[in-house]
């Protein structure tokens, strides 16, 4: 996206028609309206990058962290299986012994 941008800018710079002169114009007095009025820019190229890394980068740590606690969830659930299963055996030989 970022690219595509660029590419557009730098095709209506070289261009010299009245169209693209206009539309560099009026992207320019947008941006100083918005500046004006006290809106943020996020034309910064680098802080751009910067965002989507630091986005992308939450994202990996938190589905890290759920692959975790899903692992610690089975990890419990075998644990309370196998003691429920020992459990059993050992009701089940208690009653044999009784006969």
């Amino acid at each position: 996206m970022l690219k595509q941008k660029k590419k557009e800018l730098a095709t209506l710079q070289k261009s010299t028609d009245e169209k693209s002169v206009a539309v560099l114009q009026d992207k320019a007095w947008k941006k100083a309206i918005s500046m004006a009025k006290g809106e943020k820019q996020k034309d910064n190229p680098d802080l751009i990058v910067k965002s989507i890394k630091r986005k992308e980068q939450k994202t990996k740590k938190s589905a890290k962290e759920w692959n975790k606690r899903i692992g610690g969830q089975k990890k419990l659930q075998k644990e309370k299986q196998k003691k429920r299963q020992a459990n059993i055996e050992k009701r089940i030989q208690g009653k044999t012994k009784k006969k």
